[in-house]
């Protein structure tokens, strides 16, 4: 028995070091077809879980035996097997594979081959973002989409950003398009929150972590939206997000950084003793005799004062963690996320805290059955300031508040202002706005397919959002105290079912059907409740309140059904053809038009499939499309169609309870619908080296929601009602360049541009008409004429001042000199819409080192700045505003090319009105963001051990510089204070976009 039991030993030992002696280290370069390194590829032993990634370099080391098979993938490139022999070297030349590179085009309910593409879409790859460093993903999309413009509405932290693809499309409903994340299209809602000054609401993008983002899609067409029906006319921006990867070894990487922000521009305004003396000089004209700061009110010279503006400035830093787990195996594969984010934005009270975590997970079940789950959860702290146009809002207070009036008292308490201006300083420091949120966005799904060819795609979704906002004026600031609490809770339910079936007949003929049924119910419930009279500060609670002043709630519920399909077919892969239809009933829509029907239909000719493009031996990819359809847009609230009645308030009596009528019932109420055509031509030649497209479209929304005029007989004044119409036509040009590749560099560029021409087709027949006989919607600074653009600056002419006489100038209708002009000679001076706008990207790498640049631009749109009504000029509100530095500049004598007007001129106070002169040139062109980035080569790498595979150095600038126009100085072109279609290219005072500074490292294990 012992002599078996030692045998066996000895045969074990045997074994074992036969097996150890056949183990080596395997170690080679990968390069592609072009023999560049390729850094990233997954190699792994076939049957087992061992693997590793290529270095920077493209080398790679693994343990592995003979016989062994290693298998090497990479995006875009054919997947390679080797069988290793005797040799310890492998080195791999990888080939690019056209197949790989179409699947990775998402779509609506789906995904379609890249080469097969027939729709409109922008695809923003990950390694397009994977380096941006940026707070939310719409800054992910800047620059980066023709047809798509994004303007960040300020730099206040979580303001939503106005995000437009091709161009405005309604009028009174919204123009931002649907975001739909992982499938789930979520809410947007703005009247969520209370206004914070300017109409944005919170970036609904903020939410998702911009770096658990793998790519964007923006569907533009109607042959790439239609397939979301009611949903889809303002476009669509599908974000999926990063999943494992199969046979891969799984990585964990952690990224750290610390950034650093500050305003980007701000005016120059005067100092208190520039504004004495500035104050002095204009008395003493004005008086005809000498009148000293004292006289009015100001104090002596070098009395001091307070410098507002810097100090509702600060530099502020932010602190932001990211880890990422990824891998998979045969079957499964996963995707781990958490993120944590510190936030001290640059302006005072302005910070945020924000924790997330992301679990990805897909497995195959069987060769039947496939199921998943993609799930994103959000945590939010966000300490608020308002945006503009308010006392609470540090940059407009800022500007107001006369510089002589003291911050704080000589005890070193906060001091009264003395006038409707507060001191910002106490509010920001003494009252609590904040803004708490928790978000969960995900879906489940599973995959059955019964026979090849034919997939069941199950999937059940949430989006829900719980908000909680609390103010709390100390009685410093509000007489008494007062205190206001909003919650919120969003609920959004969904499901996806969806059949899609490919087949192939006699190798040319291709089909695929999909066919599917969405059915979604979100409700909302919001209550309200305000108290004021609080006995002291240290009573936070609004119960603490001696008088409650408001008590109300709502419900908002709604349900969208709709059934869809789409049919895609082509013919030996050259000819294509795509229909979709789609048929959606919604509650917001009136009784009679509850059920809608939207349709596209598409055609494309893959030209370099044919031998006559062939024989040029010049294009690689040569393709021509077109498409047609319908879509619409439901923007119109939860309940537009329905009668509804107010109870509480005004519909007290006699202090009984009651209820009064506050809308009228429209059962005829339906969605926008917009009809585009979209033609385009897309190419790729010298071997891949140069990639142009070029897109033609033209939509026309008609149904546009207008008010119309009721008899007073009904008790109302309007009804909303679909009779207007509206035209958007442009082109869109895309370019991408490898100007450079060799073995250690690479320079590649990405180009875009986009023209829009926008044009009003018809307006409501009892609108209000100019004197052309033109009806029009009139509105303080812009109007939307009849045949002409939505977007109309309707100003006075301003001229300048006249260096002979010293009086301010402005044109009158008919185009005269007037020193005394009226509302009657406001005219069109411009428009808020850009000629052309885009973004340009350049990327560079040299050996470990590469550097991206991102840069926009928009070209021909003005910007009308309301605020400066106050900050130019001399008395817009009782002389207590400060103004700008250009106002010292007023004229003296004959010959002066003066800004302001003489104070002894019957204009000087007119100067301050509504007109051209507060209307500025808005085209600039901006680095939005530059990275530098650097890879430790292997040879570091190895003195960290083998648990690191990559430590990469970064440093970001962000909005680091501007070029604009010279009046532009110290003002932020890319501004604006609403998403509302009707306010585009306005501001008051708005805060500017930050210019921030971000080093970081990355670590992958």
């Amino acid at each position: 028995m012992r002599k078996r039991i030692h045998w066996m030993f000895m045969l074990c030992l045997l074994g074992i070091s036969w097996t150890q002696a056949q183990e080596k280290s395997i170690t080679g370069n990968i390069t592609d077809q072009d023999d560049v390194h390729l850094p990233g590829v997954n190699i792994l032993v076939k049957g087992t879980t061992t693997g590793t990634q290529s270095d920077f370099d493209g080398n790679y080391a693994i343990q592995a035996s003979m016989g062994d098979v290693l298998v090497f993938s990479y995006l875009g490139q054919a997947t390679t097997e080797r069988r290793i022999t005797e040799s310890n070297t492998i080195n791999v030349q990888m080939q690019e594979d056209a197949e790989a590179l179409e699947e990775v085009v998402v779509v609506g309910y789906g995904n379609q081959l890249e080469k097969k593409i027939i729709q409109n879409v922008a695809l923003i790859k990950e390694e397009a973002i994977e380096n941006l460093q940026v707070v939310s993903a719409d800054q992910l999309l800047q620059g980066q989409s023709a047809g798509t413009q994004i303007v960040n509405a300020s730099g206040v932290l979580g303001s939503a950003a106005v995000i437009r693809v091709r161009g405005v499309n309604s009028i009174n409903s919204g123009s931002q398009p649907l975001i739909v994340i992982d499938g789930v299209p979520i809410t947007d809602t703005a009247g969520n929150t209370l206004n914070r000054g300017g109409n944005t609401g919170i970036n609904p993008l903020s939410y998702v972590n911009p770096n658990d983002i793998a790519s964007l899609t923006v569907l533009k067409d109607a042959g790439a939206t239609s397939i979301y029906g009611s949903r889809g006319a303002n476009g669509v921006i599908l974000i999926t997000t990063k999943k494992g990867k199969k046979n891969s070894k799984t990585t964990l990487t952690l990224d750290v950084n610390t950034q650093f922000s500050q305003s980007t521009d701000v005016p120059d305004i005067l100092t208190a003793d520039e504004f004495r003396q500035f104050k002095s000089e204009v008395a003493t004209i004005q008086n005809g005799t000498p009148t000293s700061p004292e006289d009015l009110n100001l104090g002596a010279i070098g009395s001091g004062g307070t410098d507002w503006l810097a100090g509702v400035q600060r530099t502020g830093i932010s602190q932001n963690y990211n880890m990422g787990i990824r891998g998979g195996g045969e079957k499964t594969t996963f995707f781990f996320g958490l993120d944590y984010q510190d936030t001290e934005g640059f302006i005072i009270g302005n910070d945020q805290q924000r924790a997330g975590a992301r679990i990805n997970i897909d497995t195959e079940v069987n060769d039947w059955l496939k199921a998943g789950m993609n799930l994103g959860i959000t945590n939010n702290r966000l300490n608020r300031v308002s945006v503009e146009n308010s006392i609470n809002a540090p940059f407009t207070t800022a500007f107001l508040q006369s510089p002589v009036v003291a911050a704080f008292d000589d005890e070193g308490n906060f001091a009264q202002s003395g006038s409707f201006i507060p001191n910002i300083f106490a509010r920001v420091a003494l009252n609590t706005d904040e803004l708490k949120t928790f978000r969960v966005i995900g879906n489940a799904f599973t995959e059955i397919t019964p026979f090849e060819g034919l997939t069941w795609r199950s999937e059940f979704g949430t989006d829900r959002l719980d908000l909680e906002e609390t103010l709390r004026n100390a009685e410093f600031n509000t007489p008494g105290g007062s205190a206001q609490q909003v919650s919120v809770r969003e609920e959004r339910w969904l499901t996806n079912q969806t059949l899609n079936y490919t087949a192939s007949f006699n190798e040319n003929h291709n089909l695929t059907i999909l066919a599917g049924l969405n059915y979604e119910e979100t409700l909302r419930t919001r209550l309200n409740v305000t108290s004021t009279g609080f006995l002291t500060d240290d009573l936070r609670n609004l119960g603490s309140g001696a008088t409650p002043t408001v008590l109300n709630g709502d419900r908002f519920p709604s349900r969208l059904f709709g059934l869809f399909s789409r049919l895609s077919y082509d013919y030996k892969g050259k000819y294509l053809v795509e229909g979709s239809i789609r048929r959606d009933g919604s509650s917001r829509f009136g009784a009679n038009n509850r059920f809608g029907y939207f349709w596209s239909a598409a055609a494309g000719w893959i030209l370099s499939e044919e031998p006559f493009i062939q024989d040029l031996n010049f294009f690689d990819y040569l393709s021509i499309r077109g498409s047609i359809g319908t879509v619409g847009n439901d923007r119109l609230g939860t309940f537009p169609s329905l009668g509804l009645f107010s109870a509480g308030g005004l519909g007290d009596y006699n202090g009984e309870s009651g209820v009064i009528p506050n809308q009228p019932e429209n059962p005829d109420l339906k969605w926008e619908e917009s009809k585009t055509i979209d033609i385009g031509l897309k190419s790729s030649f010298l071997k891949g080296r140069v990639n142009f497209n070029v897109s033609y479209f033209k939509k026309n929304t008609t149904d546009l929601l207008l008010n119309q005029i009721l008899p007073p007989q009904t008790g109302f004044t309007s009804i909303s009602r679909n009779i207007g119409e509206m035209e958007n036509s442009g082109f869109e040009f895309e370019l991408s360049t490898v100007n450079v590749r060799t073995e250690n560099f690479t320079w590649r560029t990405n180009f875009n541009l986009t023209t829009i021409d926008n044009q009003v087709i018809q307006l409501n027949e009892d609108a209000a008409t100019d004197a052309e006989g033109r009806r029009i919607i009139d509105g303080p600074i812009q109007r939307a004429i009849e045949g002409e653009s939505l977007n109309n600056f309707f100003l006075i002419r301003y001229v300048g001042v006249n260096p002979q006489t010293g009086d301010a100038e402005w044109l009158d209708v008919d185009g005269n000199i007037t020193t005394d002009p009226g509302t009657g000679d406001r005219v069109v001076v411009g428009s808020p819409l850009p000629e052309f706008s885009g973004g340009m990207t350049n990327t560079f790498k040299y050996k470990n080192f590469d550097l991206s640049v991102l840069m926009n631009y928009s070209y021909g749109n003005d910007i009308v700045l309301d605020g400066l009504r106050f900050a130019d000029g001399n008395d817009a509100i009782g002389g207590i505003v400060n103004i700008r530095r250009q106002n010292l500049n007023y004229w003296r004598q004959a010959g002066d090319n003066a800004f302001l007007p003489s104070p002894s001129s019957p204009t000087f106070n007119l100067f301050n009105q509504r007109s051209s002169q507060q209307l500025l040139d808005g085209s600039y062109l901006r680095l939005k963001n530059i990275t530098l980035g650097y890879n430790l080569p292997e040879r570091a790498l190895d003195r960290l051990g083998n648990f690191v595979s990559n430590v990469r150095f970064y440093a970001t600038a962000t909005n680091l510089f501007t070029i604009k126009g010279d009046e532009l100085d110290g003002i932020d072109p890319e501004v604006t204070d609403d998403i509302d279609p009707l306010f585009q290219g306005e501001t008051f005072f708005t805060a500017p976009q930050s210019q921030a500074y971000s080093l970081g490292v990355r670590l992958t294990f």
